[in-house]
């Protein structure tokens, strides 16, 4: 089994929409309609998908395939085809008016009410998922696909560097920009003539690029998922630094993204045009960011998630991955399943490698990793080095790495 650190209690339903609508809704006052910019209840990732100004908000936590609706409304001031209804916790939303469910998207249910509002049936949900009590959750019993016939991807490159410690040490720029399975693209200030923060030791973009490519040769039947390449995010500088340093404005904790052992990588996602680091969940609080998911991720593509991070854990490179509270949970129960059925090694999933934080207990992964999940590599650039070494840092980046030892000392004994 995954031994890893689980803190508080783990949440295991996959929730991609919320209960049945008369649930999600609460007292509802029909209102009179007013001006607004977009269609109510088109599906939608992120605000801009509603408006490019993003004052329609794009709704997530509970609404499958996100919903487009304006907040804050009042009576008399919701768009064509949409009333003011209060939701459950007391937010106002327009939801898109109805008269029978054949009025609603898929997914969605025409409440007495008459309001489109989340629900799901048996074929309802789509690949990977299942209605339970009217919900779309990940359904962790069946697989994305068949065992077998299985690609055999014999053409993936090498994740073993075979150079010496010297060149398998030296920084490079992550080259080509897009290859088999992931893309480097331009972020956080960066274009596309200077990636200044994307140098990388010639091990870890090894590593990288054979993960990226068998798991893009192994899933390319999967049905589930937009089925987009992996999208990288910060390294290092070119001379080792903490990425943003050139412009002096390191964007990143002192003594992590150092010396290119360390890498932020984008979810795989469920919708969009592409898997570039964004959130993949709820992350407000009490109307203010809460930098961490609030609720389980509903653009989580979960299988496809947890084979990446199976192949990476199945080499000896890695010292440590970290993902968000929310993700760590799904992600052990799904690679279990994975290493079960012989979708991943055995090797996988005896690893001890995977960090996450369900409350903040300040050991590093709590906030921040809405949106990517973290690699770093231990020291050693071979098999048959110590690797890895309980309770001794073995990397440069001490991005939760004090607390290694304790963490799993205390997930095993969870385990047992």
């Amino acid at each position: 089994m995954i031994k890893t650190r689980v803190i508080g209690a783990a949440s295991i339903a996959f929730v991609l929409s919320c209960s049945q609508a008369s649930q999600t809704i609460g007292s509802v006052e029909p209102q009179a309609e007013g001006g607004a910019s977009r269609v109510v209840g088109s599906a939608c990732v992120v605000d801009t998908d509603c408006n490019p100004d993003g004052s329609v908000k794009c709704l997530n936590d509970g609404f499958l395939g996100g919903y487009c609706a304006p907040i804050d409304c009042r009576t008399g001031s919701c768009p064509s085809n949409s009333e003011c209804y209060i939701l459950a916790g007391g937010a106002r939303a327009c939801l898109a008016k109805c008269e029978s469910s054949a009025d609603c998207r898929q997914g969605y249910a025409c409440t007495d009410n008459g309001a489109c509002a989340p629900s799901c049936g048996e074929t309802s949900c789509g690949d990977g998922f299942a209605c339970t009590e009217g919900r779309c959750v990940a359904d962790l019993t069946k697989h994305p696909a068949p065992r077998f016939p299985e690609p055999a991807c014999d053409d993936a490159p090498d994740w073993r560097c075979r150079d010496g410690a010297n060149e398998c040490g030296t920084l490079y720029p992550f080259e080509p920009a897009d290859g088999p399975g992931y893309t480097n693209y331009p972020l956080n200030g960066e274009t596309a003539t200077d990636q200044y923060r994307s140098f990388a030791r010639k091990d870890t973009m090894m590593l990288v690029k054979y993960a990226a490519a068998l798991v893009a040769c192994k899933t390319k039947g999967w049905r589930m998922g937009n089925g987009k390449v992996l999208a990288l995010g910060d390294m290092s500088e070119a001379n080792g630094s903490i990425p943003g340093t050139r412009e002096k404005d390191p964007g990143h904790p002192e003594g992590t993204h150092m010396n290119g052992y360390d890498m932020d990588i984008g979810y795989y996602q469920l919708k969009g045009n592409d898997n570039q680091l964004r959130p993949i969940c709820a992350h407000v609080e009490n109307g203010k960011e809460a930098y961490h998911c609030t609720a389980a991720p509903n653009n989580l593509d979960l299988w496809r998630q947890s084979m990446i991070l199976g192949t990476m854990f199945s080499t000896d490179r890695i010292r440590v991955i970290g993902v968000d509270g929310k993700v760590g949970a799904l992600v052990m129960v799904a690679m279990t399943s994975l290493c079960k059925e012989g979708f991943l090694p055995s090797e996988s999933c005896t690893a001890e490698k995977l960090a996450y934080e369900e409350t903040d207990r300040g050991e590093g992964w709590y906030l921040f990793h809405l949106h990517h999940f973290h690699i770093s590599l231990n020291k050693y650039p071979a098999r048959g080095y110590p690797t890895d070494m309980l309770g001794v840092v073995t990397t440069p980046s001490s991005h939760g790495d004090l607390r290694l030892r304790d963490r799993r000392m205390r997930a095993n004994e969870t385990a047992n």
